[in-house]
């Protein structure tokens, strides 16, 4: 390791190349897991972070029964409109769309944003291809103007959990309805979180990689890679730190716990409002730890894949405002 006295791991996760810039601000779910009925994710909106103190009731945790302090993330969860139903059928290991019905209610925003939209009807086309169907998954829209200065909803779809005909039922009952996020989760319970990190542009490979300074009398460069690969093999290896897009990135965090959810944001606002963000007007959610983004960015919160087994909500003493 050149003049250190100890061993030092690399730093930037392989794992994670390339790292370039997400697609879309609103992430796309890659799995939605399985094990549960109804939506298996929502869609909030990041607030910021405080402090909240509970008494830890974590099975085997060193301060079990104990009062800690923990940093928590809030976010706002404004309702969201079942715009449509789309039907899906497994054919050579992949999902074929069969067909997407929408809701007699859509939004003039959604219609504007897509000119061939066709409403269609609702019950021939779900009858024709019942059989079929091996995946149902709502279409559902955002609504930005409850929380930011946005006003341009984002289409999302979420699967229906549980079997296929009963993920059908439910789908056709929720079609045109408002899903609130006390419908989906309860306190105590984990999620998923999936959203875009916050961006930094292009930096140099001390600040992406953390390569280490080289000395002052070095020559030509000190923030930069000395050797970037031997004669043999004689070309430059992906495992070597290279300059380039930092941040922005799509991410998943496994397990955040929920703290709490309510519909009285007056508990929670500041009496300046929050840094970046302003008030909170709609249902809210603490989460335990950090999240991905910005203040006003999109998240998606989904059905843990590999859920913890406590679930127990613990007993919030204070919530720092």
């Amino acid at each position: 390791m050149g003049r250190r006295k100890y061993s030092r791991p690399r730093h930037g996760s392989l794992a994670f190349l390339p790292r370039g810039r997400a697609r879309s601000l609103l992430p796309r779910v890659k799995h939605w897991p399985d094990g549960r009925e109804g939506p298996l994710g929502f869609v909030v909106y990041k607030v910021g972070m405080t402090s909240v103190h509970y008494v830890d009731n974590t099975p085997g945790s060193p301060t079990q029964g104990s009062e800690v302090t923990k940093a928590c993330t809030v976010v706002a969860a404004p309702p969201l409109k079942v715009v449509g139903l789309a039907l899906y059928s497994l054919e050579d290991g992949r999902l074929v769309e069969l067909v997407r019905v929408w809701a007699d209610n859509v939004p003039d925003a959604i219609k504007r944003r897509n000119p061939t939209f066709k409403p269609s009807p609702k019950a021939e086309a779900i009858e024709k291809i019942k059989d079929k169907v091996s995946e149902v998954r709502l279409v559902v829209a955002t609504q930005p103007e409850l929380v930011g200065p946005s006003k341009t909803p984002n289409l999302l779809e979420i699967k229906v959990g549980g079997a296929v005909q009963t993920a059908l039922e439910k789908g056709s009952q929720l079609l045109g309805t408002e899903l609130r996020f006390s419908d989906l989760f309860k306190e105590g319970e984990y999620v998923d979180v999936i959203g875009v990190t916050k961006g930094k542009g292009f930096q140099g490979v001390v600040k992406r990689y953390g390569v280490s300074i080289l000395q002052r009398k070095s020559r030509k460069t000190r923030r930069g890679v000395a050797a970037i690969g031997p004669w043999n093999p004689h070309y430059v290896m992906y495992t070597v730190p290279r300059s380039g897009q930092m941040g922005y990135h799509r991410r998943t965090e496994f397990n955040k716990r929920i703290l709490k959810i309510s519909s009285d944001p007056s508990g929670i606002n500041p009496a300046s409002g929050w840094h970046k963000f302003g008030l909170v007007k709609t249902d809210y959610v603490v989460l335990e730890g950090s999240v991905a983004g910005t203040p006003h960015r999109p998240l998606i919160l989904r059905t843990p894949a590999r859920p913890p087994k406590h679930r127990e909500p613990p007993e919030i003493t204070l919530l720092e405002v």
